[in-house]
Parts: structure tokens; C-alpha cells; sequence
């Protein structure tokens, strides 16, 4: 715990000690504490990016993007007005001044030193992680200047085409990974895969995988040509290689707790959603006790009851006390785990690269065995949440026997692959989000709402940025929800 808060305390502190060499000698040595750090130390720093890469806030993650994707309620949404500034800017406004600075100052005290080329690299790979969920969330952003307010004082970043960034992201995964190197020393307080530079590539190469699908739509050859790269390269290989955050129980603005649940926790009105909650009860899915409770403990399958997304609050059907939360012992605490990337999700995609003849020297039957294996490790996966929370050989067989993977119609495939990766990710919602406006499934009802393509930029951009997010609208269309982002054509 010291650990984290003082690297959170020594890269707040570090531009305020590196002011001062603008002063003169004497004014300099009588301003300057005897006890002021100048440079951080790494050690400290990796564990730092590693918790604070998930937004500290629920703001844009629960609030915003768990109600559009249908997992999460609270009465008197309304999606039709999603309109800048609120809620939906969070993920912007928290980023690019935490996690993506601190990355690219990590970067940057890392780079050109032999010894420390792992850091280095495995900075890039956070890096390219950060920033893909932001370039999802909202289209063109800055990319190639982010994070260097500090360094080279370029407060008014560019805004770079989706494109390019894409591009890159791809560049530096593959760059990155190929540099890692297990002879060299290793991370030190790397609290995920303690310094293992096998599952460090594991991971990079996944998230390849994943951007990858991303585009299949707009660029289907270098789509094609990614994914291939990152099979024959090595992907996450069981849920040891899962990039998993672990945190402990403490108040939601800790850097050592997730507040992804605070909804959950502080405010009777937030409850699961209808649509998942009846995917989950209605095809017997042997996760909804983990998944889901009444308030008052109750996790019966048949008693759970999501709240109809975007209820008007004068037409709740039922007590709030009637409708499924996140349970207090899985989901719904601060310490629960995080999970950013798994292995679960790498064979869900897998088996569509599969079922699309993307992947070289694989088949239809293949797209089957690999949509089994996913199912198999999301519900295994959970067993992370400990106690009673593990999901026998026999219940996920049963279940797998009992809705099979259909593979004579296309449409019907990809509904059951990317249904399970939304089960899958759950609370992982940026990356569900992006996963749906790909995909298009599961098939969410629309009816009362129409479901965002992107969200808006933050009010303080236009305000300080004004001529660079111009030139982005220009560039990307419209900053409306309605507007889509570069891979989702």
C-alpha cells in the first residue's frame, strides 16, 4: 500500500521539484526541501500505472457506457440526450492527465537504457492499451503528442485520424513485444504478471488480436494480416495468462481500490439490467449467482429480475428492492478484480477469425472447439472472485450441451460469439461497447433509444483545444453520439 501511494505521491510531486531549476542558485537552494525527490523511483512507478489504467471514477464506465450496453439500470436514463460534457467525458478528462502522462513520463525515464528494456516495453504496451479504449470511446484524439504536457509543454495536442493510430498501435505491439527480453533484468512490483516477460508478450499480442478484429470491417486485409501476426506470434494460452488487476477494499477515490461498483454500493436505484439479467436466467447459465443477487442476498436464479433499461422513475414496475444487483461479494466491492483482457475473450475471437477464414489453416470445426474453449475459460475465470465461486466440469458441459454452437448459419454463430463476449466482459464496458458497434450483437432492443456510435468530446477541450478538435470534426464528421468512429463503418 505505501508502495502505491508513493509513487502517486512522487509523480504529482516530481514537476513541481523540476520547476525550480528555472531559479536562481541561491533562490533555488533556500526554496528547495532537503527531502524533495527529483527523479521517482521506477519500482514504485509500474505497480502505479498498472492500478490506475482503470478509470478511478464510474463516472463514463458504469453510469454512461454499462446503461447503453444494457448490463446496468438506473431509473430516468435517457440515452437520447446524451449531449457533451457530464458523465460521458470522464474517460477523456481522466486519462490523458493520469494513466496516458505517467505512461509516456515512464516511458521516457526508461527509454536508451539497455537495463531497463523490459520497462521500457512494457511501458509501450500500457501505452498502446490506454490509449486504444480512448480512440474507441471517441474517434480521433490525440495520440502521437499525448501525455507530453510535462515533458516538452505541448498543451494543445494534435488530433490524430483513427487511422493512423490503429496503424501505429499495431507497429508498436509488434515492436514492442519482439524487444522483450528475459535476459535482461526484470520489472520489479509488477502485480500482474510478476515480472514474467513470456506472459507480457502473451498479452501484447492478444490486445493485437483484439485490434485486429476491430477493423475487420473497414480494413479487412491488414485485419487479416495482424491476426495471423499475433497467432503465430503466441496469445494468452489459459487464465494464468489473463491481464487481471487486484485491488483491496478502501473508499473509490483510492488508487488501491476498484470503484467501478461505488453505483452499486452508495445509491438504492442502481440495478442490473433486464436484458442481462434474463440472458443469463433464461438460458440457465450457471454464472447468475455470481453475477447476480437480490438486495437482500437472494441469488435463486428464478428470483433474479433485471430493471427495464431507460425506466422513467414515475414507472418503475416494482419495488427497487424487487431488482438484481452485482453481488457484494463478487462484483458489486472494491476490491473486486479487474480484468482488462483474458483468455476467455482471445478464443471468442479466435473463433470468429475462424468461422470467417481469417486465421490461416483453420476451419468452421475449429470455430466450434474454439467457442468452447472460451465459454469454458470465462466461466473457469470467475473462479478468481474465491469461496464458493466455482463453476463445475459438469454444469459448463451441461450448459454447452444445452445451447451448442450452431455453425450452419453465420449470423446465428456470430450472435453466440459475441453474446458470450458481452457476458464475458462484464463491467469491462468501454471494451464491450467497442466489441458491439463491431459486431452488432447481441441484438439490443432499440425501441425507446438509440444506442450511441461514439461519445462526445469534453467541454474543456473545445475550450483549450478549440482549433485541434475542429480539425478532428473536420476530419471525423460531426461531434454528435451519432457520428461513427473510423472502424465502424
Amino acid at each position: 500500500m505505501k508502495q502505491h501511494i508513493l509513487a502517486k505521491f512522487l509523480l504529482i510531486a516530481l514537476p513541481a521539484v523540476l520547476s525550480l531549476a528555472s531559479c536562481s542558485k541561491g533562490f533555488q537552494s533556500i526554496n528547495t526541501s532537503p527531502d524533495a525527490v527529483s527523479t521517482p523511483t521506477l519500482a514504485y512507478v509500474l505497480p502505479d500505472l498498472e492500478l490506475t489504467i482503470l478509470d478511478y471514477a464510474y463516472y463514463c464506465n458504469v453510469t454512461v457506457v454499462g446503461q447503453v450496453m444494457n448490463q446496468l439500470s438506473s431509473y430516468g436514463a435517457n440515452f437520447s440526450t446524451l449531449t457533451i460534457g457530464g458523465n460521458p467525458e470522464y474517460h477523456f478528462t481522466i486519462q490523458y492527465p493520469g494513466p496516458v502522462k505517467n505512461i509516456v513520463d515512464f516511458i521516457s525515464k526508461t527509454k536508451d537504457q539497455p537495463k531497463l528494456v523490459n520497462s521500457y516495453n512494457i511501458g509501450r504496451i500500457l501505452r498502446v492499451y490506454a490509449l486504444h479504449s480512448i480512440t474507441d470511446l471517441y474517434g480521433d484524439v490525440p495520440y502521437f503528442d499525448a501525455g507530453e504536457g510535462y515533458l516538452k509543454g505541448n498543451l494543445q495536442p494534435a488530433y490524430d485520424p483513427q487511422s493512423k493510430i490503429y496503424a501505429d498501435m499495431f507497429n508498436e505491439l509488434q515492436d514492442a513485444a519482439a524487444k522483450l527480453d528475459a535476459a535482461q533484468p526484470l520489472p520489479l512490483n509488477d502485480i500482474v504478471y510478476k515480472g514474467n516477460i513470456t506472459s507480457w508478450k502473451r498479452f501484447a499480442y492478444s490486445l493485437m488480436l483484439r485490434l485486429a478484429l476491430r477493423i475487420q470491417k473497414v480494413d479487412p486485409t491488414n485485419s487479416a494480416k495482424w491476426a495471423n501476426l499475433a497467432y503465430t506470434s503466441g496469445l494468452m494460452q489459459s487464465n494464468a495468462d489473463n491481464f487481471v488487476v487486484s485491488y483491496k477494499p478502501n473508499t473509490y477515490y483510492a488508487i488501491i481500490s476498484n470503484g467501478q461498483c461505488t453505483p452499486m454500493v452508495y445509491y438504492a436505484t442502481w440495478k442490473l439490467a433486464e436484458p442481462f439479467v434474463a440472458y443469463l436466467r433464461d438460458n440457465h447459465d450457471p454464472r447468475i449467482y455470481i453475477y447476480s443477487a437480490l438486495p437482500n442476498g437472494d441469488t435463486v436464479a428464478a428470483h433474479q429480475l433485471g430493471l427495464p433499461p431507460n425506466t422513467p422513475s414515475n414507472q418503475v414496475p416494482l419495488p427497487l428492492t424487487s431488482y438484481s444487483v452485482s453481488p457484494a461479494s463478487t462484483f458489486g466491492q472494491y476490491s473486486a478484480p479487474f480484468v482488462h483482457l483474458s483468455y476467455a475473450q482471445v478464443q471468442l475471437m479466435l473463433s470468429e477469425f475462424a468461422l470467417k477464414g481469417v486465421i490461416t489453416g483453420m476451419s468452421t470445426a475449429d470455430a466450434g472447439t474454439l467457442y468452447n474453449n472460451g465459454v469454458t475459460a470465462a466461466m473457469n475465470e470467475l473462479s478468481i472472485y474465491g469461496g464458493s465461486y466455482k463453476i463445475t466440469n459438469n454444469d459448463i458441459s451441461t450448459y454447452l450441451q444445452a445451447y451448442p454452437f450452431n455453425t450452419t448459419n453465420m449470423d446465428s454463430a456470430l450472435n453466440q460469439i459475441n453474446t458470450q463476449y458481452w457476458v464475458e466482459t462484464h463491467y469491462n464496458f468501454y471494451e464491450q461497447f467497442a466489441n458491439w458497434r463491431r459486431s452488432g450483437y447481441p441484438l439490443l432492443d432499440q425501441s425507446r433509444y438509440t444506442i450511441p456510435r461514439r461519445l462526445q468530446y469534453p467541454v474543456q477541450e473545445l475550450n483549450i483545444n478549440n482549433a485541434n478538435v475542429q480539425a478532428a470534426i473536420k476530419d471525423q464528421g460531426p461531434d454528435v453520439i451519432t457520428t461513427r468512429v473510423w472502424w465502424d463503418k
